[in-house]
């Protein structure tokens, strides 16, 4: 949902490095595209979101989705952030012991997540060539059109990839 939505607090909390906790109020304050999907398809009605510390393959945040609010308020703010570090830790633990070759990539990097989000940025090329506009712009008029018909971006993609005109993403067309 941040994705299609391009903003959220994971986004946030990977960006500024710092955790973010967010309830109802703040998600429509702060990141209203992303609160409309959220608050009107799932049961989620907060989230905290902990930054992952630069590993060996960048940096990234975990979420943490909470159907009630309240919760939050009571969660222990260190112990949310030493879960933030524990995963890291793993995570990179990982990486630096996998078996996995560069050019192979992990395992989990094959699996139809991944390949979906592939597919969005393959997508984004044929956009762009084909409207003439950068790819920041060609990822746009995907979240645009994924936001106003209720789809994920990664379906919008799959779509123009089975062979949808790139023209139909064209504002007011």
């Amino acid at each position: 949902m941040q994705f299609t939505a391009g903003e959220g607090p994971c986004t946030a909390s990977q960006r500024t490095g710092q955790p973010v906790f967010a309830v109802e109020e703040d998600l429509r304050r702060r990141w209203p595209m992303f609160a409309d999907l959220l608050l009107g398809g799932t049961p989620f009605r907060a989230v905290i979101a902990l930054p992952l510390r630069p590993g060996p393959y960048g940096d990234g945040a975990l979420d943490l989705y909470v159907t009630r609010a309240a919760a939050v308020a009571e969660l222990d703010v260190f112990a949310a952030v030493a879960v933030g570090e524990l995963v890291t830790s793993a995570l990179t633990d990982a990486a630096v012991w996998s078996s996995w070759s560069p050019a192979e990539g992990p395992g989990w990097l094959h699996g139809p997540v991944p390949r979906r989000r592939a597919a969005v940025w393959e997508a984004i090329g044929k956009v762009s060539v084909a409207l003439d506009v950068d790819p920041t712009d060609a990822l746009a008029l995907l979240r645009t059109d994924a936001y106003t018909a209720g789809r994920s971006v990664d379906e919008v993609a799959a779509d123009l990839l089975a062979g949808r005109p790139p023209e139909d993403l064209r504002p007011g067309d």
